[in-house]
């Protein structure tokens, strides 16, 4: 949506000074049902915990004006108790998601297939980070490894 919380296509509009519809779009596709949604969620993970709310949560930056009171709310469902054969027509329901047309992933997907290539590959690290970990490893004495031998540990920030 624009400034004015009206529909809009120009992204410059959007993301300087618009916002995003909330799931589901506008009145017109049922989109008040994802507000309803965000709603229900915030009411679970910030005023059931007592944490911040809505305008009142800050922003994640490192200028905030102190701690960040963010709540968090978290639901196991044990399927077996109440839902025989759950796991059996959910295992159809990903399947079915998957071999959709395109690359449909579901959620974890991307995650293993990262923690495949990980597992093959090494796990890729950027070079400040590689960088400030052969610091902390001379720093306290424990050995760095050999990957990290071209690095330049004093160009690492303070840890």
């Amino acid at each position: 949506v624009d400034r004015n919380g009206e529909n809009c296509t120009d992204p410059e509009e959007i993301s300087k000074v618009g916002g995003l519809f909330p799931l589901g779009g506008g009145e017109e596709t049922a989109g008040y049902k994802g507000y309803g949604l965000g709603v229900f969620v915030e009411i679970m993970s910030s005023v059931l915990s007592g944490a911040a709310i809505g305008p009142d949560v800050q922003s994640w930056s490192v200028t905030r004006d102190g701690a960040i009171n963010y709540g968090h709310c978290f639901v196991v469902i044990d399927s077996k108790r109440y839902a025989p054969g759950f796991e059996d027509r959910m295992g159809d329901y990903l399947e079915k998601m998957r071999s959709l047309p395109g690359s449909v992933m579901v959620a974890g997907d991307p995650e293993k297939k990262f923690e495949k290539d990980a597992s093959e590959n090494g796990v890729l690290l950027h070079e400040s980070v590689a960088t400030t970990m052969k610091s902390l490893a001379s720093r306290f004495g424990v050995a760095a490894p050999p990957e990290f031998k071209s690095l330049d540990a004093s160009k690492s920030k303070d840890s």
